[in-house]
C-alpha cells in the first residue's frame, strides 16, 4: 500500500513554496519514479484527511511561533502521525556574529531545535550538516540535491549555447546568482572582480540575479559594467524561474564564491548543478561544498579565497573559449548522468523508509525522542 505523505513546506506571507521546497521536497517526492510508493499532498497546514507521515520543512511558515509549534506537535501526537524534519541549511549558525541580521531570531532557533529533537528522523542535504545536527537527533539521513530533468529543455539549451559560441568575438557575459544571504560571499571576491572588470571593460560585463539591491551593487562596482537582472514577478516560483532562466539568461561563464564559515561549510553544491544543466561553466570556491564534486579544470575551476586565484580563474575563462567549452560539456554530462532526479529520486523513498523503520525500532525499545530525554542515551540505544 502506498504511504500517504503530506509535506508542510516553508513559505513566506504569500504562501508560495520557496525554491528549496521545490528542490528538496515537492519535485523529488512527486517524481514518476516514486509514484508507486507515495500518495503526496502538500500545503501550509495539516490536511483534514488521514495521512501516514508529515514532512516538516525548516521553519515552516514565516510567522511561525513556539506556541504554533506546540499546537502542531500536540495535534500530530494526538493523531499518532510521525513527522520527518527536513532542513538543508545550517540555520543554527547563520548570523550569529554581533550586529548580524536578526534571522533566524532566538525564537526561530528554538523552533528549529525543537523540531529536530522531536522528529522521527531528519533528512539533510550534506554530510557536514548531518554532523552539525547529530547532537539533536541520531536518526539522520543525507539525501543530496538533485535537479528535476523534467524542468529542462536540453535540446534548446544546446542550441542556445552553440549559437552563443558562434558569436565568440562578441562581448562576454559573466553571471552570478545568489540570495541576500550570499552577500558576504560576493564581497569576498569584490576586489578581484573590480580589477578584472576594469581591465576588460570593453570585452566582459557582469549580470547578477538575486541580490536585488541595485543601489548596493552600484556602490560595490561604481561605473563598472555590472547590472542586476530582475526576475519577472510571474517567474519567481522555482519551476517558472528555471524556465525563465533557460530562455532569458545567456552567460558565457559564472561564479560561485563561498566564504568558509560554519554556515557555508554545511551548504551543498547546488549552484554547480544550476549552472551545469544550463551549460554554463563556472568558478567555484575551493570549499567542502564543491571540492567533492568538482574536478579542477575538468568540470569547473576551483579557487581558494586568495584573490590571485580568483583573478587567474577569471582571466582564464575570459581568454580561452576552448576551456569554457570543455568545462561546460564535462559539467553538463556529469550532472545530467549523476545528479538528476531521474536516477536519484528513489533515494528519498529509501531515506523515509529507513527513518520510519528506525523510529519503530526505537519505540519498540521503549525510547522516545522527548526533548527532556538526554540525546546521548538515544544515540547509544540506536
Amino acid at each position: 500500500m502506498k504511504r500517504r505523505i503530506h509535506v508542510m513546506f516553508e513559505c513566506g506571507a504569500d504562501g508560495i513554496p520557496y525554491g528549496a521546497s521545490h528542490i528538496r521536497l515537492l519535485r523529488p517526492l512527486s517524481h514518476p519514479s516514486l509514484q508507486g510508493e507515495f500518495n503526496l499532498t502538500f500545503g501550509t497546514d495539516l490536511p483534514d484527511f488521514v495521512v501516514d507521515l508529515v514532512i516538516l520543512e525548516r521553519g515552516w511558515r514565516h510567522d511561525h511561533t513556539l506556541a504554533d509549534q506546540s499546537r502542531l506537535l500536540k495535534r500530530l501526537a494526538t493523531l499518532g502521525i510521525p513527522y520527518v524534519y527536513e532542513i538543508d541549511d545550517n540555520l543554527l549558525d547563520l548570523n550569529v556574529a554581533p550586529g548580524a541580521p536578526d534571522y533566524p531570531n532566538s525564537e526561530q532557533r528554538q523552533i528549529i531545535i525543537r523540531y529536530a529533537k522531536n522528529a522521527a528522523g531528519l533528512i539533510v542535504s550534506t554530510h557536514a550538516l548531518k554532523r552539525r545536527m547529530a547532537r539533536l537527533n541520531a536518526n539522520i539521513h543525507v539525501v543530496g540535491n538533485y535537479l528535476d530533468e523534467r524542468l529542462f529543455d536540453f535540446d534548446y539549451l544546446k542550441r542556445k549555447v552553440d549559437r552563443r559560441r558562434e558569436l565568440d568575438n562578441s562581448r562576454l557575459v559573466m553571471g552570478y546568482m545568489g540570495t541576500y544571504s550570499h552577500l558576504e560571499d560576493l564581497l569576498m571576491v569584490v576586489e578581484p572582480l573590480r580589477r578584472f572588470l576594469r581591465a576588460r571593460r570593453d570585452s566582459v560585463r557582469m549580470e547578477i540575479i538575486g541580490i536585488g539591491d541595485e543601489e548596493l551593487v552600484r556602490g560595490l562596482f561604481n561605473d563598472l559594467p555590472v547590472s542586476v537582472v530582475k526576475v519577472p514577478v510571474g517567474r519567481v516560483e522555482y519551476p517558472e524561474f528555471i524556465k525563465w532562466m533557460q530562455r532569458e539568461i545567456e552567460w558565457d561563464f559564472a561564479i560561485a564564491p563561498l566564504v568558509a564559515n560554519e554556515f557555508n561549510d554545511c551548504k551543498s553544491d547546488l549552484k554547480f548543478l544550476d549552472y551545469s544543466l544550463n551549460r554554463i561553466p563556472g568558478i567555484y570556491s575551493a570549499t567542502e561544498s564543491y571540492t567533492e564534486t568538482i574536478a579542477d579544470q575538468k568540470n569547473g575551476l576551483l579557487a581558494a579565497a586568495d584573490s590571485n586565484e580568483w583573478a587567474g580563474a577569471l582571466n582564464l575563462l575570459a581568454e580561452n573559449s576552448e576551456v569554457r567549452q570543455t568545462l561546460s560539456e564535462e559539467a553538463f554530462s556529469y550532472v545530467r548522468e549523476f545528479r538528476t532526479l531521474e536516477a536519484n529520486a528513489v533515494l528519498w523513498g529509501e531515506a523515509i523508509e529507513a527513518i520510519l523503520t528506525a523510529n519503530l525500532a526505537t519505540k519498540t525499545l521503549g525510547l522516545t525522542a522527548d526533548e527532556n530525554q538526554p540525546l546521548s542515551s538515544i544515540s547509544r540505544a540506536l
